[in-house]
């Protein structure tokens, strides 16, 4: 993810391009509209006959020393042995003297970093299940949380979203009429627009068929992601692979808002892969 870090850095810090004024403006807006510290401060204690009900969530890693070797159990009421508040809030990062509280867990990294707070997991009542979201304290430009797409977990085009697919990374926005703009962030901001009347697959990776082919990038499987249409709900679906198969690396989205977790769900942080295991009460 070291190149997708690279290239936002480089938007970011460039003042001409109003491309990357849209992404912060719309950044900031899913952070107030959709931000697990509300959940905190509305002293939501979750109920005990809803912690026995629901699901158990089992956060470990895969690559990395993040977690220490640690497994995480987190119910609806938030991770057990951390701050026992029953907000059903569970905060990753470092403990810091001028925040309000303690994070739920602290997480080993050596990195500088201006914020204590890397990443929340948060219980949902509505819905009765658990998110997981880039949680960076007062920083709403926290770019560390990436979400792995693969024959598990795709993702309806609902909003402005960042990810990488190999080495190359795009921006993808629904925009009037059922169509959605992609732009080549790795390649001079160039943009196409796909309109579900002509076309209702989109495809990118190594095959010169793909509509963004890389034909000579090994980074790409020879079809590494797939932006299909959903006729029965009117919404483009972003699915890593082929129908018929995933990719090798799969495709990353960048944790801009709130991703529902399901079982095997994968994220990535700083250096380190971790993965969510759902378990219901029942298999317990």
């Amino acid at each position: 993810m070291t190149k997708l870090k690279n290239v936002l850095k480089k938007k970011k810090n460039s003042k001409k391009n109003s491309n990357t004024k849209n992404i912060e403006q719309n950044n900031i807006i899913i952070e107030k509209k959709d931000e697990a510290l509300e959940y905190i401060n509305t002293n939501r204690e979750i109920l005990e006959n809803e912690i026995l009900s629901a699901p158990k969530i089992i956060l470990k890693e895969l690559e990395g020393k993040l977690l220490n070797g640690k497994e995480i159990i987190i119910t609806a009421s938030g991770m057990i042995g951390g701050r026992n508040t029953k907000d059903g809030v569970t905060i990753f990062g470092k403990s810091n003297e001028n925040e309000n509280f303690k994070p739920d867990f602290e997480l080993n990294y050596k990195e500088d970093l201006n914020y204590p707070y890397i990443f929340a997991v948060y219980y949902l009542r509505e819905t009765k299940n658990y998110c997981v979201r880039a949680f960076g304290g007062k920083e709403s430009d926290n770019r560390l949380l990436y979400v792995k797409l693969d024959n598990i977990y795709s993702l309806p085009l609902k909003q402005k979203e960042i990810f990488s697919a190999g080495n190359v990374i795009f921006e993808i926005s629904p925009i009037e009429n059922n169509k959605f703009e992609i732009c080549n962030l790795s390649q001079n901001d160039s943009k196409q627009i796909f309109d579900p009347n002509n076309i209702k697959e989109v495809t990118i990776g190594r095959d010169k068929k793909c509509n963004f082919s890389f034909p000579k990038d090994k980074s790409f499987s020879r079809c590494q992601t797939t932006i299909s249409y959903d006729e029965r709900n009117h919404i483009w679906i972003i699915n890593d692979g082929s129908k018929l198969k995933s990719s090798t690396n799969g495709t990353w989205v960048f944790g801009t808002h709130s991703f529902p977790i399901v079982d095997q769900l994968t994220i990535e942080i700083l250096t380190s892969k971790l993965i969510f295991t759902v378990r219901r009460q029942n298999n317990n």
